[in-house]
C-alpha cells in the first residue's frame, strides 16, 4: 500500500496539484483540528470568490476556455476519487463533481464517506503503520505530520513543479520527520526502500537532480558518483551508498517561474 501520490506522480493533469491547492485552501480557512467543507465552486459564478478553475495551473487550447478547464478539473477530481482522496457526488448525478469532499490523506481505500479531511495540529501523529507498509518511525511506527511552507504555494512552486517533482520532495520531507534525529545529516531511501514504502520507481525518484538545480533540497554526493549519479567503478570497491538529501524549505521563498527558466538554461528567446 503505497502513497496515493506515487500514483499520481507519473500521470498527465493536475491531480496532485489539484489536491494540495485544495489542502492549503482548507488550512487557510480553518484551524488545526477542525474538520473543512468546501463551498468554493469549479467555475466563477460571481467576482467574490475566485473557482477552482482559478487554483487549478492549467491551460487550454479550446475556443471556450470554461469548458476547456472544466474538463481538466473533471479528470483530475476523477482521479483523485480512484485514489480515495476526494469524495464526489452519487453516480449520473449532473452536479456530482461540484463542491467535492476532501478526504483522509492516506486514501485508504473503501473509507466511510464521513472520513473526510480534518486540519492537522502541531505534533499530532497518525495511527501504528503496519510493519509491511512503512518503516518504524520516530515514534514507535507512527507517521508525523509533513509541514510544507506557506510558499510553496504562494511564490508558485505547486504550479511550476511537475507531479514527479513535488512526490520526491514530499518523500523525503516523510524520511525527515519519521526520522528527526538524522534529519540534519540527510536521509536517503534505496530502490527497495522507494517502491516498498512509497511506491516510487526510478524515473520519479530521477527528478531529485531538478529539485537539488533548483535549490529545493540539497544532495549530499557521494566520492565515487560523479555529478550526473553514475558511478565510477574501482576493482573490490564496495556496495556504493545512495545519495543522502536535506530538504531546503527556504528554497521556496523564491519566485518559482524565474528559477526553474534560468534551470532550463532554455534560448533567450524561449524566455
Amino acid at each position: 500500500m503505497a502513497s496515493p501520490a506515487a500514483a499520481l506522480a507519473p500521470l498527465k493533469g493536475w491531480a496532485l496539484q489539484l489536491y494540495l491547492i485544495a489542502l492549503f485552501e482548507a488550512q487557510a480557512r480553518r484551524p488545526p483540528g477542525f474538520a473543512v467543507d468546501n463551498k468554493r465552486p469549479l467555475l466563477r459564478r460571481n467576482e467574490q470568490l475566485a473557482a477552482w478553475v482559478d487554483l487549478l495551473p492549467a491551460i487550454t487550447g479550446t475556443a471556450q476556455r470554461s469548458a476547456g478547464m472544466r474538463r481538466q478539473l473533471v479528470r483530475a477530481l476523477t482521479l483523485l476519487r480512484r485514489e480515495n482522496l476526494v469524495g464526489l457526488g452519487n453516480p449520473g448525478f449532473k452536479g456530482r463533481y461540484d463542491y467535492f469532499r476532501l478526504m483522509v490523506e492516506a486514501g485508504v481505500p473503501g473509507q466511510r464517506p464521513s472520513a473526510g479531511y480534518t486540519i492537522p495540529q502541531d505534533g499530532e501523529i497518525s495511527g501504528i503503520d503496519p510493519a509491511w507498509v512503512r518503516p518504524p518511525g520516530p515514534v514507535s511506527g507512527r507517521s508525523a505530520v509533513v509541514t510544507v511552507p506557506a510558499a510553496f504555494f504562494v511564490n508558485g512552486w505547486v504550479h511550476a513543479l511537475s507531479a514527479a517533482e513535488i512526490t520526491t520532495y514530499l518523500m523525503l520531507c516523510d524520511l525527515e520527520a519519521r526520522y528527526p534525529a538524522v534529519a540534519d545529516k540527510g536521509v536517503y531511501a534505496n530502490d527497495p526502500q522507494r517502491q516498498r514504502w512509497y511506491g516510487i520507481h526510478r524515473d520519479v525518484y530521477a527528478t531529485h537532480r531538478q529539485l537539488a538545480a533548483y535549490g529545493l533540497v540539497e544532495r549530499l554526493d557521494a566520492p565515487a558518483r560523479r555529478s550526473d549519479g553514475t558511478i565510477r567503478k574501482r576493482p573490490g570497491q564496495q556496495p556504493l551508498q545512495p545519495y543522502w538529501f536535506r530538504t531546503r524549505p527556504d528554497g521556496f521563498e523564491q519566485a518559482s517561474f524565474p528559477r526553474v527558466t534560468r534551470c532550463l538554461d532554455l534560448p533567450k528567446a524561449d524566455h
